[in-house]
């Protein structure tokens, strides 16, 4: 059996097990190509992607992007920021 499909069903644990074991968190990672149609760039959200954070249409991201002081080792740093409309579309 692999154990990366082995999955702990932590609620049903003795409590005092619960105390010294910490849940293990959901994650959910792909890799996004990056297109251009000429004007801007696009990217495209798989669907499960989309469906773990709740995309809908109308919501934004906001990309904040810190470039290094010259002449310095540093590197760029970028933040991804997922935005909700407030609408529900």
């Amino acid at each position: 059996m692999n154990d990366s499909n082995v999955r702990l069903d932590y609620d049903n644990l003795p409590k005092e097990l619960q105390d010294v074991i910490e849940p293990a968190s959901d994650v959910t990672e792909k890799e996004m190509s990056i297109s251009f149609d000429g004007k801007q760039f696009l990217v495209r959200f798989p669907k499960d992607i989309a469906k773990a954070i709740g995309v809908k249409k109308g919501d934004r991201i906001k990309i904040r992007v810190e470039l290094p002081s010259p002449k310095t080792n540093q590197q760029e740093k970028i933040e991804i920021t997922y935005v909700r409309s407030e609408k529900g579309d």
